[in-house]
């Protein structure tokens, strides 16, 4: 019996690193919920630059931003202070307001969240 325990233990030991290891894995490879990254057309200076332009990012995010981000609930452009107005529901606030300023950063977008 003593000699079939110590032929056991190597071999528990390496299933206990494989499931870490295996468990490691997994979470680095994980879909948390957040797109890729998107490289925008122009720089975020480009945008504030005049209506058009500002105009022209609402569609870029129509197009590639908003379609893969949940919690969306109103955009408009917002002429006076040159920023984007983005409203979304609780839950997902700070996953849109970290996504946005992740890939055109953060003077672009005024982010609120609906009640």
């Amino acid at each position: 019996m003593q000699v079939d325990l110590k032929r056991l233990k190597p071999l528990g030991i390496v299933l206990v690193l494989g499931c870490a290891v295996l468990a490691f894995i997994v979470c680095l490879t994980a879909d948390m919920g957040v797109p890729d990254k998107y490289e925008s057309l122009h720089p975020s200076q480009y945008y504030k630059e005049s209506a058009d332009n500002l105009d022209e990012l609402v569609v870029e995010l129509e197009d590639n931003v908003f379609p893969n981000l949940t919690g969306i609930v109103d955009y408009r452009a917002d002429y006076d202070t040159m920023t984007v107005v983005v409203t979304t529901d609780k839950s997902n606030e700070k996953k849109v307001r970290a996504v946005l300023e992740r890939d055109f950063g953060q003077e672009l977008f005024t982010i609120a969240a609906e009640d």
